[in-house]
């Protein structure tokens, strides 16, 4: 009876001294899966865009304002990606602290209908990532002092492996010449991408899924597409495959294969390829440079 005690005493004193896991929203899953690497154990992360949703156009849900109420920390991307966030906040009632992962980027600006707009897609460059996680883990620091060491422990680790792909991504284009380097996506998501690895991406549409293309727009690039003999054409995972397949008829191409721009792929389908972070990256170079090859 004794020993049954000592045991329960146990079982209840590991309960009390455990340490409840800080609960973090993020605005859409590719920063998600960066801050469930540095918070590993201490962190439950709740996404608001889920995998295959376009952030650019999300509309939030009465679902979406409950979990932002319960969060403990907010972390979204910035440069003007998360035009619904606002609303939301306001709807949601949070009064804690709204991490902005891209503040230390310093973005592309482009020309818009009344002022100049940031290019959001900043997480394609490795190099920005690795600010992202910086800014993650700086949060997390400040909100669990007493986790402090394992925290950097996680960053430094998930850095390391951010900057092996680094290497890793600038090895798989050395081989490929400087001029053959072209490549058409749906919208303009991956500039980052081309100018931290010397690629030139052209699309129909602008930096937002929403946008309208133009006849002349779309003339143009067909024309392009034809004249520089480009064969690297690609659809996006959560655009329609409409227009890219009238691009790609028009200029007598094929569409190469799918890249992940805005969103993570779903964990419930074991068999999709950019669950992670570093898987999107991985598989979106591979097909990138599968396309430049054909």
């Amino acid at each position: 009876m004794i020993r049954l005690f000592i045991i329960f005493t146990l079982f209840i004193n590991i309960g009390l001294c455990a340490s409840p896991k800080l609960t973090i929203v993020a605005s859409f899953s590719i920063l998600g899966d960066m801050i469930k690497n540095v918070g590993q154990d201490l962190v439950d992360v709740q996404v608001i865009v889920p995998e295959n949703a376009d952030p650019h156009i999300y509309q939030p849900t009465p679902q979406d304002a409950a979990i932002l109420a319960k969060a403990d920390l907010v972390i979204i991307n910035g440069l003007d990606f998360e035009g619904w966030f606002k609303k939301l906040i306001e709807n949601s009632g949070y009064k804690g602290k709204i991490i902005i992962a891209g503040k230390n980027i310093s973005p592309r600006t482009l020309p818009g209908p009344d002022a100049s707009v940031n290019d959001p897609h900043a997480w394609h460059c490795i190099k920005n990532g690795l600010s992202y996680v910086g800014v993650i883990s700086d949060s997390l620091k400040e909100a669990l002092p007493q986790k402090a060491t394992e925290i950097a422990q996680n960053e430094a680790s998930y850095k390391k492996k951010l900057q092996n792909l680094d290497t890793w991504v600038r090895k798989q284009f050395d081989p490929i010449p400087q001029a053959k380097r072209i490549v058409v996506t749906t919208h303009d998501a991956f500039w980052y991408y081309g100018e931290s690895y010397g690629i030139t991406f052209l699309s129909p549409v602008g930096i937002s899924t929403d946008a309208e293309p133009s006849a002349l727009a779309v003339a143009r690039l067909i024309n392009e597409i034809r004249t520089k003999n480009i064969r690297a054409v690609f659809i996006e995972s959560l655009s329609s495959r409409k227009l890219i397949e009238e691009i790609a008829k028009e200029a007598h191409c094929d569409v190469d294969g799918v890249l992940y721009a805005d969103s993570l792929s779903s964990p419930r389908d074991k068999n999709s390829p950019a669950q992670t972070y570093i898987d999107m990256i991985k598989h979106n170079t591979l097909e990138i440079i599968k396309g430049l090859k054909s």
